[in-house]
């Protein structure tokens, strides 16, 4: 896997650094290599495009999306990798926020990460505001619009997983020390970034070169506006650290947002997703492993919910299920080492393997006999050149229809509609009873899909489950800032969880 964040060359993380040293007279010597760049069209393109990049590998990063799968009982493992270990205890401990540990990168990739898709964004934002004019009849709305992309989603990373962040724009002054924000201010303005994007392409023709962001789906100005609607409602829903949170979200922002999104009232629906170029660019961690029998399973309390004879929780006997979801299946029995044998034919998401990895001694509650098999064929399963020309989901057109059935059933809407759109999945892959044209129902219903069908697309199954008051007492339900910006802020260290 080659070495691929296209980080900004012009504004990287360490501008965040200016809030503990603004004091210092201190020589950029890149600066006359920055103003080169940012004057030339070609530059100021390349770097508008690679900020969509940047924010799609830190989206898809297995830190910190592997950990928080498995601190919501979503996934299960307990190697000492990427914070599974010891954030999978029970009863559930503090995460250790220390520059030295080795969980620091669980913080340290997606803040670090993130600020570089912004730094990158911010620049090219900068340099169109100053006047850079990119070639073609389009050209600037064409860059903007991907800058502004990567811009929004990046602050909407940055509060969903951060209880503060600093909101850094095009606009913002660096020669002063930037102000820490809450998550709820951070959410607010990347909102307001989705806002400004949505305008930008309602009603345009353009599309995006198609490196910008290859996804299945035509790079339209239309499609982005879609895109950046679906964005917009999942920012919005998702930034709840509670129930209480949940309940006062303006749930009918989220419809506006939703039903203009990549499904919704009239609309052709389609997937978000990505071509695998085999894993140079364009790759998803949380499938790499996700989907990677040896490295990660599904939690039982997963399992639980679809075969009730299977225990929420393992206990040290492989069980196998009595399906009531048709998501959920067998594999052919025994099964070795590498299970490519005895996963021939079998078809579905969810299988039972009957062998369980990793050590026992670390916790048996954290093993598990069920794997996730759906996206296996972009997983380490399989050497990565053969992901080559693959989809590889990060929004299922699911994950929008059960944002509009849910913001439907929260405001009075149309409670057939909404059951519709539920049954979209229960019914026709789980195989599950239609559910009826009733609030509550529907709400259940929801919550039940949300855990079973979005397993492993963009691994934001801590943000639902702490939003629905699903997780386990003492975990964690946001992420601190990393505890070397705050040593380098000169700001105590604090933490979460325990």
């Amino acid at each position: 896997m080659k070495t691929r964040i296209l980080r900004s060359m012009l504004a990287p993380a360490a501008m965040l650094s200016v809030a503990a040293c603004a004091e210092l007279d201190v020589t950029n010597t890149n600066n006359p290599d920055i103003t080169r760049a940012l004057a030339s069209p070609s530059d100021v393109a390349k770097i508008a495009k690679s900020s969509v990049n940047s924010w799609y590998l830190a989206s898809t990063y297995y830190e910190p999306y592997m950990m928080l799968q498995i601190t919501a009982d979503a996934a299960t493992g307990n190697f000492g990798n990427f914070g599974m270990r010891f954030n999978n205890l029970e009863p559930r401990i503090a995460y250790n926020n220390n520059s030295a540990g080795s969980d620091a990168q669980v913080t340290v990739r997606p803040w670090d990460d993130n600020y570089s898709a912004l730094g990158a964004a911010n620049d090219a934002l900068k340099a169109l505001a100053g006047g850079v004019v990119i070639p073609g009849a389009n050209g600037n709305d064409q860059a903007k619009s991907a800058a502004m992309f990567a811009q929004a989603a990046a602050l909407s990373n940055l509060a969903l997983i951060f209880d503060k962040a600093f909101v850094v724009t095009e606009g913002t002054d660096l020669s002063k020390a930037p102000e820490l924000l809450p998550y709820t201010q951070v959410r607010d303005s990347s909102l307001k970034v989705w806002d400004a994007l949505i305008t930008l392409t309602n009603g345009k023709t353009w599309s995006w070169d198609a490196d910008v962001f290859p996804i299945t789906a035509a790079q339209t100005a239309a499609n982005i506006n879609r895109i950046a609607n679906t964005m917009a409602a999942r920012t919005l829903m998702l930034s709840a650290r509670t129930g209480a949170e949940n309940t006062a979200t303006n749930w009918q922002r989220v419809l506006a947002y939703a039903d203009k999104g990549i499904t919704g009232n009239g609309l052709t629906s389609f997937d978000v997703s990505t071509v695998s170029d085999g894993g140079n660019l364009w790759y998803d961690y949380i499938k790499l492993y996700g989907n990677y029998d040896s490295w990660t399973r599904v939690d039982q309390r997963v399992i639980n919910r679809m075969a009730p004879n299977v225990p929420a929780k393992y206990a040290g006997t492989p069980i196998a299920p009595q399906p009531q979801d048709n998501r959920l299946g067998v594999a052919n029995l025994p099964c070795a080492a590498n299970p490519t044998t005895c996963l021939a034919g079998v078809t579905k998401d969810y299988v039972y393997l009957g062998t369980v990895l990793g050590d026992p001694a670390r916790g048996i509650f954290m093993q598990s006999p069920y794997y996730h098999a759906r996206y296996r064929d972009v997983s380490f399963a399989f050497n990565t050149s053969t992901h080559t020309g693959k989809p590889q989901v990060y929004i299922l057109a699911a994950e929008n229809d059960l944002m509009i059935a849910e913001a439907l059933a929260r405001t009075g809407g149309d409670l057939n509609r909404a059951a519709s759109l539920v049954n979209k999945t229960r019914v026709t892959r789980g195989g599950l009873a239609p559910v009826a044209a009733n609030a509550a129902a529907i709400l259940e219903a929801i919550n039940y899909e949300r855990d079973i069908e979005l397993l492993n697309t963009n691994g934001l199954s801590l943000f639902d489950r702490r939003r629905l008051e699903g997780l386990q007492a003492g975990t964690a339900r946001q992420l601190p800032i990393p505890a070397k910006e705050l040593e380098t802020l000169r700001l105590p260290i604090y933490t979460f969880g325990g």
